[in-house]
């Protein structure tokens, strides 16, 4: 009876898999990188499976992919519930209906409609250059941070047409990763809707190894640098404490202004001895000789 009653517990415990909102029909130009979202909550030790119905076998299973022609990939940013199948330079015969699995024992899936279109000719003959948005990317962030304190930078990468694939950040040169031990956490989130994928970068409490640049590289886009410099604390408190009392200038102040009176107190000292001497000569000039 016990069994049965932990049994129960852990099972209510459990929440099931659910799909997150994610666009069910995609259309894109033969040459493009297609992006078809697949986002799971709760996903917990299952795999997400992506397939074409087209086709017998798997195309990917979690962040292996099976088929080895190189056109597919899975975007899988940390700590993200999206699984993204990613299709480079797509052309007409990759069109067609997709299903994005979850290895549970009951079907559980969503299908993702791709369609592949020929890029328009001669586009711009009749009609006046197209006005949508191009390619940006930016990066910001604090340029000074007291040591201990938490770095953050977010990087924004916008596409024309969708968001690029994935963002990569680096620190003099070499790349930086989530890291529980180096308290370092990078976070990665697709906007469907203005074709952007923000990415941002946090490490908890900076040290002094932390200064310098910070470059944040799209797949697609520019290169974006951001220079971050870590203060150190006791230098600030030694600074502060200076301006506060006046710094150097009134510790020159003061310093003459000890001599003066040491200067004065030495003169108070001595007075009564001059005193004396000149008494003394006056008595002798009237002494008989």
């Amino acid at each position: 009876i016990i069994s049965t009653q932990f049994h129960n517990y852990q099972s209510a415990a459990v929440i099931p898999p659910s799909f997150n909102p994610t666009r069910r029909n995609v259309t894109y130009h033969v040459g493009e990188t297609a992006l078809l979202e697949c986002s799971v909550d709760n996903l917990g030790t299952k795999e997400v499976i992506w397939k074409n119905r087209n086709q017998k076998h798997v195309i990917t299973v979690g962040s292996f992919v099976f088929v080895g022609n190189g056109a597919y990939s899975v975007s899988h940013p940390s700590n993200s519930p999206h699984y993204d199948l990613v299709i480079k330079n797509v052309q007409r015969h990759h069109a067609g209906v997709y299903e994005c699995q979850v290895s549970t024992r009951e079907v559980m899936s969503i299908d993702i409609q791709l369609n592949v279109i020929d890029p328009p000719a001669n586009k711009h003959r009749y009609s006046s250059p197209p006005t949508a948005s191009k390619p940006a990317l930016t990066l910001s962030g604090a340029e000074f941070v007291d040591q201990g304190e938490a770095i953050r930078l977010s990087c924004n990468a916008t596409g024309v047409l969708h968001a690029p694939e994935d963002v990569d950040w680096f620190f003099q040169g070499l790349k930086i990763q989530s890291s529980v031990q180096d308290e370092i956490i990078i976070t990665k989130f697709h906007s469907p809707e203005t074709k952007t994928l923000i990415s941002t970068l946090e490490i908890e409490r900076s040290k002094m190894k932390h200064s310098g640049m910070y470059i944040c590289r799209s797949t697609d886009l520019t290169i974006k640098s951001h220079n971050v410099q870590v203060i150190n604390a006791a230098s600030k408190n030694r600074e502060r404490a200076v301006n506060e009392n006046g710094g150097e200038t009134d510790d020159r102040s003061g310093r003459q202004a000890e001599q003066k009176n040491n200067n004065c107190s030495l003169l108070t000292i001595h007075f009564p001895t001059f005193v004396l001497l000149s008494t003394l000569s006056s008595i002798l000039v009237y002494l008989p000789r």
